[in-house]
C-alpha cells in the first residue's frame, strides 16, 4: 500500500488475517470491533449461546461473501472446531431472504438415492428433468460430515459423486 501511494494505510501491529476493512469508514477494523456490543441473550438456553470470537466472525465472513457471489465453499478442519456450527449459523440467520437451504448430513449409512431424494424433494420442477429453488431464490445445499459415507469395494463414495 506504501508503494501505490494509498491514502489507507494497513496497521502496523497483526497480521493480515486479523482485520476486515470497513468500507463504509475505509479503515482497516480488527475483527473483534464488530463484537464489541456483544450481549448474551437471556431467553436462550446455554446450549444455544455462541460467542462471537475473531475466528468466528471471520469464517462467517467469508462464508457469506463467497455464496453470496455464488462461489463453492468448503470448510475444512479437525473435530470439534465449530464448522457446523459456522455454516448452520450462517444459514439460519446471515444470509439474504432469497436464499433457501437444503441440509445434509452424512454418515456411513448414506446412500446416493437418500441424497438424491432429499435435495429433489426441496426443489421445484420445472420441466421434464430441470429442477430447481422456487422462482427468485438461490438455493445453498449444506452437507455435514462429508467424509462419512463408506466406500464401495473400488473405493468410490456414490453420495459425495452426486
Amino acid at each position: 500500500m506504501r508503494d501505490n501511494a494509498s491514502s489507507i494505510q494497513f496497521p502496523e501491529n497483526g497480521l493480515v488475517y486479523d482485520f476486515s476493512f470497513n468500507l463504509k469508514n475505509k479503515e482497516f477494523q480488527h475483527w473483534s470491533e464488530q463484537n464489541k456490543n456483544f450481549e448474551i441473550n437471556d431467553k436462550l438456553e446455554f446450549s444455544e449461546i455462541v460467542v462471537p470470537t475473531n475466528d468466528y466472525t471471520r469464517m462467517l465472513y467469508l462464508m457469506k461473501t463467497l455464496l453470496t457471489n455464488r462461489k463453492h465453499v468448503m470448510c475444512p478442519g479437525p473435530t470439534g472446531t465449530g464448522k457446523s456450527l459456522n455454516a448452520f449459523n450462517l444459514l439460519q440467520t446471515a444470509l439474504p431472504q432469497e436464499y433457501q437451504y437444503i441440509t445434509i448430513t452424512f454418515s456411513a449409512q448414506t446412500h446416493a438415492n437418500q441424497v438424491q431424494d432429499t435435495i429433489d424433494s426441496k426443489l421445484e420442477k420445472r420441466r421434464k428433468g430441470i429442477y430447481g429453488p422456487p422462482t427468485g431464490k438461490k438455493c445453498v445445499v449444506f452437507v455435514d460430515d462429508l467424509n462419512m459415507p463408506k466406500k464401495e469395494e473400488y473405493g468410490a463414495q456414490p453420495p459425495i459423486e452426486i
